[in-house]
């Protein structure tokens, strides 16, 4: 699953044209319901140049606006010696860069469009929202600059100085802080071990040409996609990413993130800034590469913790009034990871663990009925739709799957009779081979992370 269905859209706003998707009773209905929104976009078109640059373009007639964006495949701690926060760094000099006498940011604030980066474990996104009328401009100033970066003082410093705030600012937010926290506890190495946001202490040695490197290792043609969805003229869009497109360049291949022999045993964080209680749990899981197993999770991540109708939710929530409480499959190459977090100024971390997991023991402890899981999986459907309103949304499950390696695999994917790979697998799947999953996968000791209230020193078993 695509960690932005569960977080907030880091610099976009939603578009203004959205559907509601309601939950039916039965998994005709779904379809019913399903229909009107897939129907306002055309099938996608997806091409890989000469270069090895990936292009997926879809007209959707929801809205007069345009999704574009580019992804690259790349950890966001740098290849080598691990330096937190490189991907980010340069991917903010991207957009600061001046060509033209302009950079990214200015022409698209100046268009009426929002601009953002996004960086993950082992993908950055660089993205326009824009009004369509003025998208073929910004989408030729959005791949010359991020498909050919020239980087220079001016641009490394302000990109510098954004990041330094972004990481005071991350430090502040306890979801952040837990999950970020979460994934060192349970990766020893690599990307996923390591915050996309890194730490005051290593944004201070890193240089130009430190960001110059990285550009020039990650940023080629074979690890990118440009993505564009909403209001577009599909051959307009193929006609200017070819004109950009840079010459083949080799690929490096990602650093693999270790599995930490971690315990049960919960590790403490001290964050003073922040005055809430808050936990984390996570369960390493399967690899997308196993697509049912990963649908499974999926599926089990909606069925526990959809913010209305999770039951994990409805729990956490009953026992903690306010609590801010949030759970997610993050679909990666190897492992996926599930985590739930809750954080306010309610919650008693220790006692909150223990909510959590006698709550999951009850809700695994057996298949779902036949009844139950049709009703569960028809509920994921549609919230799964309904998470796929605009234009925004589906160009990001593009570009989310194709830095894990399974673009095919996208649930943007489908039309309006949920052909595809994703929505065949939700199809195959059934009570007991998700209690299989569960099983395997969730009934296992999990990784926990507490935030007290109040200052406390780093504590834990190992």
């Amino acid at each position: 699953m695509n960690p932005r269905r569960i977080g907030a859209r880091q610099g976009l706003l939603a578009l203004a044209a959205t559907c509601s998707l309601f939950v039916c009773a039965s998994t005709a209905r779904a379809q019913d319901a399903a229909s009107s929104a897939p129907a306002m976009a055309s099938p996608e078109t997806t091409t890989q140049l000469n270069d090895g640059l990936t292009l997926v373009t879809r007209k959707a007639t929801a809205s007069p606006t345009a999704a574009l964006e580019v992804w690259i495949k790349c950890p966001s701690s740098g290849y080598g010696a691990p330096r937190p926060g490189l991907a980010r760094l340069t991917a903010l000099a991207i957009v600061e860069q001046k060509s033209g006498g302009s950079s990214l940011r200015t022409d698209a604030r100046a268009a009426g469009a929002q601009v953002a980066v996004s960086v993950y474990h082992e993908s950055t996104e660089i993205a326009i929202l824009a009004p369509s009328y003025v998208s073929g401009s910004l989408l030729d100033k959005l791949v010359r600059e991020s498909l050919h970066p020239q980087l220079d003082q001016k641009a490394f410093d302000a990109a510098r100085q954004r990041l330094a705030a972004q990481q005071v600012a991350s430090l502040d937010m306890p979801d952040e802080v837990l999950r970020d926290s979460l994934f060192a506890r349970i990766f020893a190495s690599g990307p996923l071990h390591d915050s996309s946001y890194g730490d005051p202490r290593t944004l201070t040695g890193l240089t130009l040409a430190d960001v110059t490197s990285f550009a020039t290792r990650a940023y080629v043609p074979a690890d990118e996609i440009v993505v564009a969805v909403g209001g577009v003229d599909v051959s307009d869009v193929a006609e200017r990413t070819q004109a950009a497109a840079p010459a083949a360049a080799p690929a490096v291949a990602i650093p693999e993130s270790s599995v930490a022999s971690y315990t049960d045993a919960p590790l403490s964080l001290t964050r003073s800034s922040i005055d809430v209680g808050g936990v984390a749990l996570g369960w390493p899981g399967p690899p997308i590469a196993d697509e049912r197993a990963a649908t499974a999770m999926d599926f089990l991540s909606d069925y526990l913790t959809h913010p209305t109708e999770g039951v994990l939710s409805k729990i956490v929530n009953a026992a903690a009034s306010g609590a801010d409480f949030s759970g997610q499959f993050v679909t990666l190459r190897n492992p996926g990871v599930f985590y739930v977090t809750a954080s306010g100024d309610k919650v008693d971390p220790t006692i909150t663990v223990g909510i959590i997991r006698d709550a999951m023991r009850d809700a695994l402890r057996k298949p779902l009925s036949d009844e139950e899981f049709a009703r569960a999986r028809t509920a994921y459907v549609n919230h799964l739709l309904g998470s796929m309103q605009t234009a925004q949304s589906l160009a990001d499950n593009y570009g989310w799957y194709f830095s894990q390696g399974a673009l095919p695999y996208s649930p943007s994917s489908t039309d309006a009779a949920l052909s595809g790979q994703y929505f065949t697998a939700v199809q195959s799947l059934t009570p007991q081979y998700v209690y299989s999953i569960a099983s395997r996968y969730l009934q296992a000791k999990p990784a926990v992370v507490i935030l007290p209230r109040g200052p406390i020193h780093v504590s834990g078993g190992p």
